[in-house]
């Protein structure tokens, strides 16, 4: 064991060299801030007992105790600094520093030992004009703030760690629901071309507010053979470029608005707002909100996007790839509008059950896109190509059939007609 006190040359300070346990590797060496030896091994006895202290768990970390003593604001702006050096969007630190920020005085916090579990549900059941999805958003900042002191050993715990999120499904305060078609016709007949680009663009490619308007011309990739726009990583929410290929719609409406644009400047000059866009709809007669309480905001053309690809039969996980989801649930439950799937139509596939079998049986092969009371006729000795007949979704192959004049017939050619009821008894 490594344990004393001496002065390097050339310093009046004494310092304090240990190695306390044997399986220790480094060799600790403190300074003990004074010039006076009786003083040095008194800082000495009382650093070596901290640390036993520390050791056996008696007591906290001092970088802990420590920060228990500091305001939650001065963290908070530690955490602020650090998250921006790590290359997080301005937006959301802004809605971290809010949130957080609000809870602070909310909850009626000073410092780290004030944060509790129920501090935190009495405010969130007072504030009743916040919707379930924001309570939770509050919830998730300070949690992350709370992660981050204990990565750099401000504290120990997270005390919100098992506060349960509040039920979002079914009580979100605006539901968005997608354009239909004609909906759409009728938007973009009513806007300019500049809004018309803007418009086509979020529909066929899902691209959120944010993304189309940090586009530039540079991103685009109008003269490629499939072209296509590459977003990039710094624009978009999860910070990942994407590339997605542009329908032919859009090439042709960006390619009147580019005229001698360069590369680096912004594919839309004039981004249309939120109040705009209303106004575009009232004009087009598309209700902002349906009589069902579902809106139809900028948004919804993202949404519209997600319910086209389920419409067009693309699989859902091909569909989550397009959308840039994480999950393939959140593709399926939110971007999805069920109200324009067709659901009705499967109704069609199902059987019926109270009609006879041979009319049951003529209905299935009208199903499968099969003639119903086609006649098959062969030519005197001349052997028939095989038929298929779909019965109860099985096909069955019938056998080859031959006429010659001997045959019975009804006609001077010796053609001889099948009955395909009999051969449907046969079967």
């Amino acid at each position: 064991m490594i344990d004393f006190i001496y002065k390097p040359k050339d310093s009046r300070i004494w310092r304090w060299k240990f190695r306390q346990q044997s399986e220790d590797k480094k060799i600790a060496d403190v300074s003990l801030g004074t010039s006076d030896k009786r003083c040095a091994e008194k800082r000495r006895e009382e650093l070596r007992k901290e640390q036993l202290y520390e050791r056996d768990g008696l007591i906290l970390p001092k970088p802990v105790r420590e920060a228990a003593h500091r305001k939650l604001s001065e963290h908070l702006e530690d955490f602020i600094g650090d998250m921006r050096r790590r290359g997080k969007s301005e937006k959301y630190l802004a809605n971290l520093e809010f949130r957080v920020g609000a809870l602070i005085p909310g909850c009626g916090w000073e410092s780290a030992k004030d944060v509790t579990a129920d501090s935190f549900q009495s405010w969130r059941r007072e504030q009743k004009e916040l919707s379930a999805k924001t309570a939770n958003d509050y919830l998730e900042a300070i949690r992350c703030f709370f992660n981050w002191l204990i990565k750099n050993g401000r504290v120990q715990v997270n005390p919100l760690a098992w506060v349960e999120k509040v039920r979002t499904e079914g009580r979100e305060t605006r539901q968005r629901r997608a354009f239909s078609g004609e909906e759409m016709r009728q938007l973009l007949a009513m806007v300019p071309a500049d809004r018309k680009a803007v418009y086509l663009m979020a529909v066929h490619t899902g691209l959120r507010r944010s993304e189309l308007a940090a586009l530039k011309w540079g991103d685009m990739h109008l003269d490629a053979v499939m072209p296509f726009v590459q977003v990039r990583a710094s624009t978009t929410k999860n910070s990942k470029p994407a590339t997605m290929r542009l329908h032919p719609d859009v090439v042709k409406v960006m390619l009147e608005i580019k005229g001698d644009k360069q590369p680096d400047e912004p594919v839309f000059d004039r981004f249309p707002r939120i109040e705009r866009f209303r106004r575009d709809l009232k004009k087009a007669g598309i209700p902002y909100r349906d009589g069902t309480g579902h809106f139809a905001d900028f948004h919804s053309l993202r949404k519209t996007f997600g319910t086209n690809l389920a419409n067009a039969g693309v699989p859902s996980r091909v569909a989550m790839a397009l959308m840039r989801h994480s999950d393939r649930r959140l593709t399926d439950k939110i971007y999805t509008d069920e109200s324009l799937l067709g659901t009705w139509s499967a109704f069609d596939a199902l059987p019926n059950y109270t009609e006879p079998a041979s009319q049951g049986a003529s209905q299935i092969l009208v199903a499968n896109g099969q003639s119903e009371s086609l006649p098959v006729t062969t030519n005197g000795g001349a052997e028939s190509d095989k038929t298929i007949v779909v019965i109860d979704e099985n096909p069955t192959v019938t056998l080859p059939v031959t006429g010659s004049q001997n045959d019975e017939s009804g006609g001077s050619g010796g053609a001889r007609t099948r009955n395909l009821c009999r051969d449907r008894a046969a079967l």
